[in-house]
């Protein structure tokens, strides 16, 4: 059989949230007719898989389970597309397509609004982390993108499809200045020495399989993991009292903080839900205390999310240099004064590695300590620059914004938090940052670093940036000289990047090397060490 006589398999993955799957149906019909349009141009058949529920009113597939079966009917080399116009778990696809034979791609629009790309980024990131061979392309106009089509064109040819890759250097042929190699390794020594513990709740929630590094190579460079339980940290949570945890929101409200309250539980932010995040706070502080734990991360969903408000704020809070203390249980010590605690958002490991590195290697320099990871959400031009939209759900540090005072707390969406609870929002002030991203594909670990800038923007760009994402979540405006839409989208290894303020580069790539971590330069910055 011939390439234009077999059929292209057009997957529509989705999300595990039923809510979720039908208020996001009518783009991704939309995608999938786009996407349709583009094969029949270059003259390949093609099967959609599953078909419209007209009882559930979408065509998604919305658990690991579903997926295997409806994968199994496939011919086990016919070549297959995933789809991607939304958030979708990518464990839903990435197991029943590990024994997969034919050409897998995975193909996203590229949109603020509607986040496959976000999609796409985990996807590929969770297929590296399982060494699934596959292939990325995305777009904003599809038909009407003469770049995509030729891509498209390619990958139905030969398979595959490979991206340029210039503008990433391996750094261990870079050239550090003494003093930033001294310190890193004396950062990585003291890591290899005294050890890191790390604590992930329920890692893999989220169907974020890249958020899960192999507990052997986190203890090689000297991070062991503690894998620790949503229902513990729910059980100390309810040791905290009222008056304790009214005394933490009274100092956010000092310091500036401001809260949407409602009255309506059920669409607002209420007094309720904040003293309930107040004591995921103080419960998960004296968690890091008990365990020993030098970084946390705690993913809201799924289980959390049918328990008790949102993580966001508290994860802020934790990450923030300037927050409420907490007394040890114990000793009544303070725990961890006047520092962060570094919070891994969404229990993402790949990212609470290299904030540890940051934050230490921040600490030691005499520099803002707070680190936090955003999504990758979308970007666009503005004055001659390609300027990022990095966005998380709310767990960025008050620092990034200037302070508490500049810090708004609004209830998330109801789509996704029934329970309510408020994020920790603001837009990130301007300056240099340096960012990176560490990951696990095809047995094998690796960071990926650079730097760039937040900058600032006016405020009806702003508006719209946000407008087109989420208003409700923290925004940084973020310019990568040499890692713009093209370049990230081809090899970035997962949809979230850690940033922090201040060049540091130089000493994690020393740290790094030093820790025996693989270590890739992006960007316009490697010709500076070349």
């Amino acid at each position: 059989m011939s390439k234009k006589e077999q059929r292209v398999y057009l997957i529509s993955n989705g999300d595990f949230r039923e809510s979720a799957c039908v208020t996001c149906w009518p783009k991704q019909d939309e995608t999938l007719k786009a996407v349709k349009a583009a094969f029949k141009s270059l003259d390949r058949k093609y099967v959609v898989i599953p078909k419209y529920d007209e009882k559930r009113k979408h065509g998604f597939l919305d658990t690991q389970h579903v997926s295997a079966e409806a994968i199994s009917k496939i011919e086990p080399d016919a070549p297959v597309v995933i789809v991607l116009s939304i958030w979708a778990f990518a464990h839903h696809v990435a197991g029943p397509l590990a024994t997969h034979k034919g050409p897998i791609l995975l193909l996203a629009n590229f949109d603020g609004t509607w986040p496959g790309l976000v999609s796409l980024l985990n996807h590929s990131a969770s297929f590296d982390r399982l060494g699934i061979r596959h292939s990325r392309i995305w777009s904003e106009t599809f038909l009407d993108d003469p770049k995509f089509m030729q891509q498209l064109k390619e990958w139905c040819d030969k398979g595959s499809l490979e991206h340029p890759t210039d503008h990433l250097a391996d750094a261990a042929s870079l050239k550090l200045a003494p003093a930033a190699q001294r310190l890193g390794d004396a950062v990585a020594e003291d890591i290899l020495t005294n050890k890191r513990i790390m604590g992930q709740f329920d890692p893999g929630c989220m169907g974020m399989l890249n958020a899960v590094i192999g507990p052997d190579k986190l203890a090689s460079i000297g991070m062991p993991v503690e894998y620790l339980s949503q229902s513990d940290l729910l059980a100390e949570m309810g040791l905290v009292s009222d008056l304790e945890a009214q005394k933490c929101l009274n100092w956010l409200v000092k310091r500036g903080t401001w809260f949407d309250w409602g009255t309506d539980q059920f669409k607002d932010l209420t007094h309720s839900q904040t003293l309930s995040q107040m004591k995921m706070y103080i419960a998960a502080c004296r968690m890091v205390e008990r365990y020993g734990l030098s970084a946390v991360g705690i993913p809201y969903q799924l289980g959390l999310a049918r328990c008790c408000p949102a993580s966001d704020l508290p994860e802020g809070m934790l990450n923030n240099t300037d927050r409420p203390k907490v007394k040890s249980l114990e000793t009544r010590k303070t725990i961890r004064p006047n520092s962060p605690i570094p919070h891994f958002n969404e229990g993402d490991i790949g990212a609470g590695v290299p904030q540890l590195l940051m934050n230490e290697i921040y600490t030691r320099k005499g520099m803002p300590p707070e680190t936090t990871l955003h999504d990758v959400r979308w970007g666009r031009e503005y004055d001659g620059k390609f300027v990022w939209v990095f966005l998380i759900s709310g767990g960025a540090p008050p620092a990034h914004f200037g302070g508490w005072e500049h810090a708004k707390v609004y209830r998330q969406d109801p789509m996704y938090f029934p329970m309510g609870g408020g994020t920790c929002s603001g837009v990130s002030k301007p300056g240099v940052i340096t960012w990176a991203r560490f990951y696990e594909a095809f047995g094998q670990i690796g960071m990926d670093c650079g730097v760039g800038e937040i900058v600032e923007l006016p405020e009806a760009e702003v508006a719209d940036r946000l407008e087109r994402t989420c208003k409700i979540w923290p925004l940084a405006s973020a310019h990568i000289p040499g890692y713009g839409r093209d370049e990230l989208m081809a090899t970035h290894m997962s949809n979230h990047i850690v940033t922090g303020y201040g060049d540091i580069l130089q000493e994690l790539v020393a740290a790094c090397l030093r820790l025996g971590i693989p270590t890739r330069v992006a960007g316009d910055v490697k010709n500076t060490l070349a």
